[in-house]
């Protein structure tokens, strides 16, 4: 009778590790669908709030952003405590950077959403940039600081590296807060680059 009794309490234990088994299996594919149709939610909403707002108000000369579509993000877990182990580690952008298949797929959006120079569709012809920088702690893959900025015009994003590159250096040498470094770029990155590089073209 002992013997019958431990064979079948080793089969009902099997039974309900084989139940637990699949239940584990079925919650991981519905978190994952969960985690895939939030990131579409996000991307949805961007191109919803892109239509509602209108275009980009670009022009041959300035390619600044529509702040009331996207106002810029800052990254929460860089702060003026930690700079010397987030953004002024050499490299340490690349750890944060959002894959290119999530921006060039966000970029689509909003060029057909209107936020583009002249009705041009070209993803070619625009860098999808982070107003705030990665380098000055932009927030990586919100689409609220991501937008799509022309290559081709007068104020490009060259020029806007050329700025991202000067803030950096300042926040990380201590003349500049972190603050005051990413303000710069939640304003208007023009005057900023009149202030801290040099003349606009």
């Amino acid at each position: 009778m002992g013997i019958m009794r431990n064979a079948l309490d080793k089969r009902n234990h099997s039974r309900v590790e084989n139940r637990s088994s699949l239940w584990e299996s079925a919650l991981r594919r519905k978190l994952s669908r969960a985690s895939l149709l939030a990131t579409s939610g996000i991307l949805l909403a961007a191109s919803v709030g892109l239509s509602g707002c209108g275009a980009a108000v670009y022009t041959a000369e300035s390619g600044l952003p529509n702040l009331k579509l996207t106002p810029g993000a800052v990254n929460p877990n860089v702060t003026q405590a930690n700079i010397r182990t987030t953004i002024c580690v050499s490299g340490w952008t690349a750890t944060v950077r959002p894959p290119v298949s999530y921006t060039n797929k966000l970029k689509f959006d909003q060029l057909n959403s209107g936020y583009n120079l002249n009705g041009d569709l070209n993803m070619k012809d625009y860098e999808e940039d982070h107003i705030v920088p990665l380098e000055v702690g932009g927030n990586p893959s919100s689409p609220l600081n991501l937008f799509p900025e022309p290559r081709y015009i007068k104020l490009s994003s060259n020029l806007k590296d050329q700025l991202e590159n000067r803030i950096h250096r300042l926040v990380c040498s201590g003349q500049l807060s972190l603050k005051s470094g990413q303000a710069i770029f939640l304003t208007n990155w023009e005057k900023g680059y009149s202030k801290y590089v040099g003349p606009l073209p």
